[in-house]
């Protein structure tokens, strides 16, 4: 792309060396799933489904569990459940600014996606 004050244009559409349906995303050599350890718990389905969309894809996939301050023992007994499946597992605290260095350098020399789950909330109603 070319670049002026007020307007861009597309000299060449290339094309896609990689894409992922779910989450939605392409041209990427890496893609970072983000969970909490606790609060709010993580959705280790939705998880799993995202990974072996990765894994088709041909994109590699790591994992990265935040919130390791709220609970130790969780963000371990997760750790260790994927990293014994072949998984770069990071743990991290934003709060504590652990594991963010690790998250650096994984970081650097690549492109990556971000994604995290969520898992969501049924609302119920009184009536």
């Amino acid at each position: 792309m070319e670049f002026d004050e007020n307007q861009a244009v597309i000299n060449k559409v290339l094309e896609r060396v990689s894409f992922m349906k779910r989450p939605k995303v392409s041209n990427i050599s890496q893609i970072i799933f983000v969970i909490s350890s606790k609060m709010p718990k993580p959705n280790l389905l939705m998880l799993d489904k995202w990974l072996a969309y990765a894994e088709l894809s041909k994109i590699k996939p790591i994992i990265v569990i935040n919130k390791i301050d709220l609970s130790e023992k969780e963000a371990e007994s997760l750790s260790k459940i994927y990293e014994e499946t072949g998984y770069k597992v990071i743990q991290t605290s934003t709060l504590k600014d652990e594991g963010m260095e690790e998250l650096r350098e994984v970081l650097k020399d690549n492109t990556s996606a971000l994604a995290r789950t969520v898992r969501r909330w049924k609302v119920k109603s009184n009536k």
